[in-house]
């Protein structure tokens, strides 16, 4: 088979070959370590394009970059919006602070090392860990007025500088966060941790406890009342009495009927009922209510788990403690808050958005519906319309620009598609019949949005890769990686000191802060690990939202500054 000729035909081919052994180098681990498929694709990307040289369409990159752009902006929306109050004033603080740290220690970096626009552009994306201000980047560059050769030479460094410096980037915040400011400071982090969960149960009554006290399986049994010690009691009563391992009367048959089951309702001798529980609650005393026995009348329970969405005022900054009173017959396996997973504890506030995995009778789901918000309406269906409409939106607000020389000034299509897709994904939690994405789709177009950006952009920018490295020698190279150090621990360093010593912030906490500033997910989960507890995720959700803002911004910026000194 001539290779060359297949690709010449099938230029697509690249790309997902590009894809595919990118994933592969991706999930190589050393300890918490990985280049990540993003990287591996670039790598691949760039080597395959100097092989072969093939000739793909612009609007192919742009398309999923704008796919990309859009469901970050929808993902984090909801986030970002409802975490703009008071109380989350410290957090807000710190993420600006982080990121306009970064961006003042890509500027003087850059300016201190003549780098071109291209490679001040790959400088912020890859020490900062922000992939799509490799875009926005990009983007910003084929709007400067030069000419098109120029353009493409600059857009060619900008993957090179962003390969280089995003190894560190994220093996280096981790080691900022996890080794070396816990060291100099003397933090604690599972001490820390660990008292601010016991902070967050003190108080808590069995009830809240046992909302979300997670077994393997919830079961159901039934049987027949025949002790004394229950006959007469409610179904509170009984309730109560194994609250702690949460044990609900689901079914009632007095006399071949069914009754309708009320927390008032008392039992009888000669009762049949059902009792849904985690299985540890069935070696507690249960069996002492009278004999166990099969029946499908009375097994047949329609149990399944739903996805309720926070949108209710009422419920929006209650604690966990205070929902789990109205939850009987609930069990919350979790709660998603963006990207992250929420520790399950007492006092953790839910804020508007919040995802709460419930598990449940239908009839129960339903009741909790109306309290909280709204369920998932299909996940298997998204609304394309919308997200066609807030794209062409985004693009034609993006045209709303005016250039100062060659400088262009303005969020330009890629700035502006974010912009909608962020009003887009908080307006859509409010209104849940409109422009539903459900969040399997949301990942799905980050994910392929992200990575088919990322094989075009190496594969464009690989017969331009050797040129440049070969130019600018070992000594750019070197320069390149000292600058990328430098910009990646700028930013959390000055954002540490800001929240230690002026904010006064819980140490652990602050440190989760700035991984979620710099959107570092590795960092979390390092964190995680090195305290033994998932209760820093508090601090990481609404700095990650800001970050992927930020940062993503910071592309023109980086572009329109660059050119001040070329």
């Amino acid at each position: 088979m001539d290779i060359p000729q297949l690709i010449h035909e099938h230029p697509e081919i690249t790309i997902f070959f590009s894809m595919f052994i990118g994933h592969l180098i991706g999930r190589i681990k050393i300890g918490h370590f990985s280049l990540g498929s993003v990287v591996g694709t670039l790598l691949t990307g760039l080597v395959v394009g100097v092989a072969y040289v093939p000739d793909i369409p612009e609007v192919v990159r742009w398309a999923f970059f704008d796919l990309f752009l859009f469901a970050i902006g929808y993902s984090v929306g909801p986030q970002f919006f409802s975490s703009l109050k008071k109380s989350a004033l410290p957090q807000i603080i710190i993420s600006v602070t982080v990121n306009i740290g970064g961006l003042f220690a890509v500027i003087g970096c850059a300016w201190a090392m003549r780098f071109d626009t291209g490679t001040s552009a790959g400088l912020l994306s890859g020490s900062l860990t922000q992939s799509a201000a490799l875009g926005t980047g990009i983007s910003a560059i084929h709007e400067l007025n030069i000419g098109p050769s120029e353009k493409d030479r600059l857009s060619s460094n900008v993957p090179i500088a962003d390969a280089m410096t995003y190894v560190f980037g994220d093996i280096g915040l981790i080691l900022l966060l996890v080794v070396i400011l816990p060291a100099i400071f003397k933090i604690d982090l599972k001490k820390e941790s660990a008292d601010l969960e016991e902070a967050m149960r003190k108080d808590s009554s069995d009830e809240s406890e046992s909302f979300f006290k997670i077994a393997n399986k919830e079961t159901l049994r039934a049987y027949v009342v025949t002790s004394k010690d229950f006959i007469g009691k409610s179904v509170k009563d009984i309730e109560t009495q194994f609250v702690a391992n949460r044990i609900f009367i689901e079914k009632v048959q007095r006399e071949g009927n069914l009754q309708t089951v009320t927390p008032e309702l008392i039992l009888n001798l000669g009762d049949i009922i059902t009792i849904a529980g985690w299985r540890p609650g069935f070696i507690q005393g249960i069996e002492k209510i009278g004999s166990e026995i099969d029946s499908n009348e009375m097994l047949s329970v329609d149990h399944s788990e739903r996805k309720i969405f926070v949108a209710n005022k009422e419920i929006v900054g209650k604690t966990l403690s205070e929902v789990a009173k109205q939850g009987r017959g609930l069990f919350l396996k979790k709660i998603q808050r963006g990207p992250t997973e929420m520790p399950l504890l007492p006092k953790l506030e839910l804020r508007h958005g919040d995802i709460l995995y419930l598990m449940g009778s239908t009839e129960n789901l339903d009741r909790a519906t109306k309290i909280i918000g709204f369920a998932e309406s299909d996940p298997h269906k998204s609304d394309l319309a919308f997200l066609a409409f807030c794209v062409c939106l985004g693009t034609v607000l993006g045209l709303l620009s005016f250039h100062v020389g060659d400088i262009p000034l303005g969020l330009g299509s890629s700035g502006s598609i974010l912009v909608v897709g962020l009003i887009a994904g908080w307006a859509q939690r409010r209104f849940p019949k409109v422009g539903r994405i459900p969040e399997p789709a949301q990942k799905l177009l980050i994910d392929i949005g992200l990575i088919v950006f990322i094989a075009v952009v190496g594969l464009k920018a690989g017969p331009n890769a050797v040129d440049a490295i070969k130019a600018g020698g070992i000594v750019m190279v070197a320069k390149i990686l000292f600058a990328g150090a430098i910009s990646t621990l700028a930013g959390p360093i000055l954002g540490f000191l800001v929240g230690h010593f002026i904010l006064k912030q819980n140490p652990a906490l602050t440190l989760a802060s700035l991984g979620g500033a710099q959107t570092a997910m590795p960092s979390l989960n390092a964190l995680q690990d090195a305290s033994e507890s998932k209760i820093l995720a508090l601090s990481f959700t609404l700095p990650y939202a800001i970050g992927n803002i930020l940062l993503t911004l910071w592309g023109p910026i980086i572009v329109a500054v660059s050119r001040l000194w070329q």
